[in-house]
């Protein structure tokens, strides 16, 4: 044998021998032991203007916890004391079942007790799991909406629009942002349930400006619409015809980096480039959000004008 050939056939078994270390080392199962999450309170809860406060709580999970209906069930925290004031009126909630509830199941007031009102502070109080959450949030009162117009969006569809607001900011105080949209219709199945949030959320940036945006519907539809093929085309427009309540909303700022966090941190779960956002909440002792929303609302009937 050469020795050439002594060197190749040496050099052979070096890589052979390399690679079944790597392969081996790559078919190793690595156990990594996360640490469980402080137990914490979970709160959604929110006050419009001119309606009763609604709340929800739960508790709050790993990040590899399963997400499924029962562990979502489960989660849910149904024997709380849940307590709203605005100074001078004191509501206690109580725990409500989807089937019996205005909204959906949560902690709300039957009967008329705390209002939203623009310009009032809104205090929570929760005792749940041996734990107290509190928060605050004001009610700003929402400039009016000068106007409302809908326009043809895009080339592949002249019936199907965005709706474009306008509206003049009053300069009083900082505040964010938020829209919301209601679709109703004569046509079956045509009908938007709820007020969906809008993706549009922002701060003011300019004291006293004149805004104007387009409104697209939400991403969300309601049960049993997702299969609509005559709603999967509308691709988050509206369709002429169409009439449509659109809601400007008014927030305090503790409300708006609340969502807006939580817009960033849904932005970034959708890409492997996404930067780390933590979400802001605006509870104390706990987890969520308490927010106040100012309300200005205008109808309109999508035609050209």
């Amino acid at each position: 044998m050469t020795a050439i050939a002594k060197y190749t056939n040496i050099y052979t078994l070096l890589v052979a021998a390399l690679g079944f270390v790597v392969f081996q080392s790559c078919e190793k199962e690595i156990t990594v032991d996360l640490p469980q999450p402080d137990p914490k309170v979970v709160v959604e809860g929110y006050i419009f203007q001119g309606s009763r406060p609604y709340v929800l709580l739960s508790r709050n999970s790993g990040y590899f916890a399963p997400i499924d209906s029962a562990t979502l069930a489960n989660s849910i925290i149904y024997d709380a004391i849940v307590v709203v004031s605005d100074g001078t009126n004191t509501d206690t909630l109580t725990f409500q079942p989807a089937n019996e509830s205005p909204v959906k199941y949560g902690y709300v007031k039957q009967n008329p007790g705390v209002i939203g009102q623009a310009g009032k502070t809104y205090t929570l109080l929760v005792i749940a799991n041996g734990d107290t959450v509190t928060s605050t949030t004001t009610i700003i009162a929402s400039p009016p909406i000068d106007s409302l117009e809908w326009k043809v969006a895009g080339v592949d569809n002249d019936s199907l629009g965005l709706i474009w607001i306008y509206f003049r900011d009053q300069g009083i105080d900082e505040r964010g942002y938020r829209l919301m949209s209601k679709r109703t219709s004569s046509i079956p199945g045509r009908n938007d349930r709820i007020f969906r949030p809008n993706t549009l959320l922002f701060n003011q940036n300019f004291y006293g400006q004149n805004y104007y945006f387009g409104v697209g519907r939400p991403d969300k539809f309601g049960e049993g619409l997702s299969a609509d093929k005559y709603d999967q085309a509308d691709k988050k427009r509206y369709r002429l015809g169409d009439t449509v309540k659109v809601r400007l909303c008014s927030i305090d700022l503790p409300a708006y980096y609340f969502l807006n966090s939580v817009k960033k941190s849904m932005d970034a779960s959708d890409s492997p480039f996404g930067a780390p956002n933590n979400v802001q909440s605006n509870v104390t002792n706990g987890l969520g959000c308490w927010i106040g929303y100012g309300v200005s609302e205008q109808k309109i009937v999508c035609f050209p004008e």
